[in-house]
């Protein structure tokens, strides 16, 4: 599904655009599908960061070792729960050329595509967000933590800990200690550990 066709499905808080981290880091947990359907935004995707960027994540294979697996994202585009974004117009081009000066491409494809459609944007990276930040003020940043957490709230403490581990696993995610959300991450898998060996 392209987002012309189900940008306003749903409302309550508008579009939210990953970059490759953030995409990569729900992708791993194993549970992206549930975690989407659970958030207030419509999740969207960059198709440069699709394509170039969010190609793998690992996991444990079935003799213990670890292996690479490809990103499958159709069935999140099937059900309508990850829109996948163009640049379109020249104002978009713009942008991207401005942020890619300061990014790395996906950033900044994704930055001005949110920028100019208004949009709010997941994404990790220190130096994209003060970047966005700076030239974006009003634009809403999301963390991969924020949107675990979000998920979370309904979700056992269990369930919340093993996607968290696969996410750490797969994606090789680790917030740092400056994350607002640190403590929350740590708790979860050292109540994890601390439970289920």
């Amino acid at each position: 599904m392209t987002a012309g066709a189900a940008e306003n499905e749903r409302p309550d808080a508008g579009v939210l655009i990953l970059d490759a981290s953030c995409l990569l880091n729900l992708y791993a947990t194993g549970r992206m599908m549930e975690i989407a359907a659970a958030l207030p935004w419509q999740l969207a995707a960059v198709d440069y960061v699709m394509e170039r960027e969010a190609l793998y994540v690992r996991t444990i294979g079935a003799n213990a070792e670890e292996e690479t697996v490809p990103v499958d994202l159709s069935s999140l585009i099937e059900e309508g729960l990850l829109l996948v974004m163009q640049m379109e117009t020249p104002g978009e081009e713009a942008s991207f050329v401005e942020l890619a000066a300061l990014l790395d491409d996906g950033e900044a494809m994704t930055g001005a595509v949110a920028l100019n459609r208004g949009h709010s944007v997941a994404i990790d990276g220190r130096k994209a967000r003060r970047v966005l930040g700076e030239k974006a003020p009003g634009m809403r940043l999301v963390s991969t933590l924020e949107l675990m957490r979000r998920w979370s709230e309904p979700v056992r403490i269990q369930e919340v800990g093993h996607a968290l581990r696969a996410m750490r696993h797969g994606a090789r995610y680790c917030p740092g200690q400056r994350d607002p959300l640190y403590a929350w991450w740590r708790d979860m898998l050292e109540g994890l550990d601390a439970n289920d060996p």
